[in-house]
């Protein structure tokens, strides 16, 4: 089984959403977009009671709920197997839910088997409301049956059907929240351990037996209370409580309680290494510990397979502790192994391991959360351009796709100068707060590579996603003919950025070394192998070398080297990223306002250098 839509409505910061899910899904997008939000909306559906925390105020939209405030969340799951629902007693029944049919393509439901809908699903509901004079949330998880009528749970003349726990168990949903104690999962603290343990037979009863017997008598000689320093204090207590208590008990002391629960509490996992000692888990390496716990989710979820039962996991930023290389292996063994993954991150490399409809983007504005897929439908003959994009560079994509606004600049060349210009800049950065200079575009701003200045087709899968897209050009013909081919589009770009007339990057680059010219040419000449008599000669010289990324490297750290060129450069790039987180409200005197160009939707600037 597995969840294929999920909607959520006065949660936290999400007044509402609606997200379809694939079998392996992977959510990406800023901090405090949302991500967090849906998977713990997966949990509140389908967790076991005791792995959802309290609910307070602030988990309500708003964080001042009143009598009429409600969370709800609604989830369609489907995947039974056989596709009948009377062999899902557990799930269909007049006393249970409502069967409903799934179109795997539209994501559509119907009340009836059609040619399109095919799949058996049910649809299962969450709601809470905070009670005003217990301080305290109410809740209930119930069957949906018309989710178009479905009303106020908590009416008086609302009949629900509640869902068992042991459905939810044929679900098998297991969150890894992004805040673990990764040292306690191999115990039976951990809920998962224990669960674990169950599937596969017992709890060590004879273990445990034998083990608190030898707690309740330590030999002789081995006994606490009778050791020198502690048998004057055990003592002297016994006889005061003799003295107070006609039949009074015999102090002892023991290392921990012994009851069987407290024996089995005490258990923590320890590692050894060779012939080294053997050291607990928190005095190991935080990259070990992580995969200890991971390893059992396996555990877990094989467990349940050889029983033919679904594992639905849920996963915050699996890369935690991780290295690279064990992050890709990880990452597709729980997609190869689950019945269906949930994975939120801010890693690139993760996100891109994960096909283009499965990558969604989070974005929360004004209560709103959507979830857009990188790229639904891929094209069957993607063109070289989206080759470029969707697979040799997907990593890249998505990186820019994180960040509050996206840059699409006019070619490579653009992409590779920013970067080695805003790298060699924040290695210069001192102790002054951000309004005296410190660099922001990597901040705030992602840049998307683009080939053969395809700047229409990368601008139109970029807005598709991303609310925020702005583009770059040089200030030529050709940079006009791009502006436009995108002006017109649906929506049009929030923010357009043109070099001065017959200006590409690389004239922009000899404007910052233009701080201190003689310097910088001379220190350029040097590092280049080439002698330039003007700031002319360095241009037409850089523009030989727009797919060298050697020069592009060497120069910015030759340029941010010098204090003069370092400021101008900082001057410039914090002036583009104002334009294009504000574009409406910009005020920089390095870029100029172009009416005739600009519309409401649409601001165009171009670089005016003093």
């Amino acid at each position: 089984m597995h969840i294929v839509r999920l909607k959520i409505s006065g949660f936290r910061g999400v007044r509402s959403a609606d997200i379809t899910l694939g079998r392996h899904t992977v959510l990406v997008g800023p901090n405090n977009s949302g991500k967090t939000t849906a998977i713990e909306a997966l949990a509140l559906l389908f967790g076991r009671d005791r792995l959802v925390r309290r609910l307070t105020e602030h988990d309500f939209h708003g964080s001042t709920p009143d009598e009429t405030a409600r969370i709800l969340c609604i989830a369609t799951v489907t995947g039974f197997a056989p596709n009948d629902p009377h062999h899902h007693s557990s799930w269909f029944s007049p006393e249970r839910a409502v069967e409903k049919w799934f179109d795997p393509n539209a994501k559509t439901l119907s009340a009836a088997p059609d040619a399109q809908h095919t799949d058996l699903a049910v649809q299962i509901g969450f709601a809470a409301r905070f009670d005003l004079d217990e301080l305290e949330a109410e809740t209930i998880r119930f069957f949906v049956d018309d989710e178009a009528t479905l009303g106020d749970p908590f009416a008086e003349d609302a009949h629900l059907r509640t869902i068992y726990t042991k459905a939810l168990q044929e679900l098998g949903f297991f969150l890894v929240p992004a805040s673990r104690t990764w040292d306690r999962w191999i115990s039976f603290s951990s809920e998962l351990f224990r669960r674990v343990v169950a599937t596969r037979g017992d709890m060590p009863a004879q273990a445990v037996r034998a083990e608190r017997q030898r707690l309740w008598t330590p030999p002789e000689g081995a006994r606490l209370e009778d050791q020198p320093g502690l048998s004057e204090i055990v003592t002297a207590a016994n006889d005061e409580l003799r003295t107070l208590m006609a039949s009074a008990p015999k102090l002892q002391l023991r290392l921990t309680a012994t009851d069987s629960d407290s024996v089995l509490e005490s258990v923590v996992p320890h590692f050894v290494q060779g012939a080294g000692p053997t050291l607990p888990s928190q005095r190991q390496g935080t990259g070990l510990v992580s995969l200890q716990s991971l390893l059992l989710l396996m555990q877990f979820g094989k467990a349940r397979a050889e029983t033919g039962q679904s594992f639905v996991l849920a996963v915050e930023e699996p890369e935690l502790h991780i290295q690279p290389s064990q992050q890709k292996r990880l990452v597709n063994r729980l997609n190869a192994l689950c019945d269906q993954t949930i994975v939120t991150t801010h890693s690139p490399i993760v996100a891109a391991m994960f096909p283009a409809p499965d990558t969604l983007f989070i974005e929360t504005r004004e209560g709103v959360l959507n979830a857009k897929p990188l790229m639904d439908p891929v094209p069957a003959q993607p063109t070289n351009h989206q080759q470029h994009l969707l697979y040799a560079w997907r990593q890249k994509l998505v990186a820019a796709l994180m960040h509050e606004c996206v840059l699409i600049p006019e070619g490579v060349s653009d992409v590779a100068w920013l970067e080695a210009l805003q790298t060699a800049l924040e290695l210069h950065q001192g102790w002054q707060g951000a309004g005296d200079g410190a660099p922001l575009l990597s901040t705030f701003v992602g840049v998307v590579p683009t080939i053969d200045a395809k700047i229409a087709d990368t601008f139109a899968l970029v807005s598709a996603v991303h609310t925020r897209p702005c583009i770059l050009v040089d200030g030529d013909n050709e940079g006009r003919g791009y502006f436009d081919a995108v002006k017109a589009s649906n929506p049009p770009p929030r923010c357009v950025v043109f070099w001065p007339q017959g200006w590409a990057m690389e004239h922009v680059v000899s404007w910052i070394a233009g701080a201190d010219e003689a310097a910088m040419l001379a220190a350029l000449g040097t590092a280049l192998g080439q002698a330039f008599a003007d700031h002319q000669a360095l241009t037409t010289h850089l523009l030989t070398q727009k797919s060298y990324a050697p020069t592009h490297e060497s120069a910015a750290v030759i340029l941010m080297a010098n204090a003069a060129c370092r400021a101008r450069a900082a001057q410039l790039l914090n002036a583009v990223c104002a334009v294009l987180r504000d574009p409406a409200n910009a005020n920089t005197p390095l870029f100029t306002r172009i009416p005739a160009d600009s519309t409401a939707a649409t601001h165009v600037f171009r670089f005016a250098p003093p």
